[in-house]
């Protein structure tokens, strides 16, 4: 399957899914340029929607969109902390190699906690691609769980991978895994997807 077509059936499933469950919430961690914040404004144009974005250049092609942009990393605490960029990125960057003694570039960010995010509405979806860092960044979710209906991440899976320990962490909530929304792939090693969990379905 092309990496076109990939992206179509993608972008459709996020859209009947969002149609069906009337998230009246969003939180797009690690947003990006905006293409799954785009997808919601279509889709859900009432919802309340924050983008979490560090990199300085895609958060500010979010305003440029019109987004409310919250310019900082997701993390466990408050504070800042380093991201680093893979040499062959333009935009994607990390937190978690961010010391690591090599020529990707470096710079040092806010960082927040989910918790501390302001968002309206008791559906609420919290979408995180944050380049493995996804079940660091849950540790400060905090009271948001209360209003949490759906959870939308980009996993990896195997040995050192995302995936089991975001799972147990959704049962432990009351999550049951709903969908896989784009198709296995292998990225830098690593069977790599987008999994979305449901509470109460």
């Amino acid at each position: 399957m092309t990496a076109i077509s990939r992206a179509w059936l993608r972008h459709a499933t996020l859209r009947s899914i969002l149609s069906e469950q009337q998230f009246d919430g969003v939180i797009d961690g690690g947003a990006n340029v905006g293409e799954f914040a785009a997808i919601v404004r279509e889709v859900l144009p009432g919802s309340d929607l924050v983008c979490v974005e560090p990199h300085p250049g895609c958060a500010a092609a979010l305003r440029r969109q019109g987004y409310r942009v919250v310019e900082a990393a997701l993390w466990r605490e408050n504070g800042s902390i380093v991201l680093s960029q893979p040499l062959s990125e333009t935009t994607s960057c990390t937190t978690l190699d961010a010391t690591a003694s090599d020529q990707r570039p470096k710079w040092k960010v806010t960082a927040i906690r989910l918790e501390d995010l302001e968002i309206k509405g008791g559906r609420i979806l919290v979408k995180l691609d944050l380049q493995g860092a996804e079940p660091i960044a849950l540790e400060a979710i905090g009271a948001l769980w209360n209003r949490c209906s759906g959870f939308l991440a980009e996993v990896t899976t195997g040995k050192g991978g995302t995936y089991e320990t975001l799972d147990c962490l959704m049962r432990e909530h009351g999550f049951r895994e709903f969908s896989t929304i784009n198709q296995l792939q292998v990225r830098n090693g690593r069977w790599e997807a987008d999994k979305l969990w449901l509470r109460h379905w």
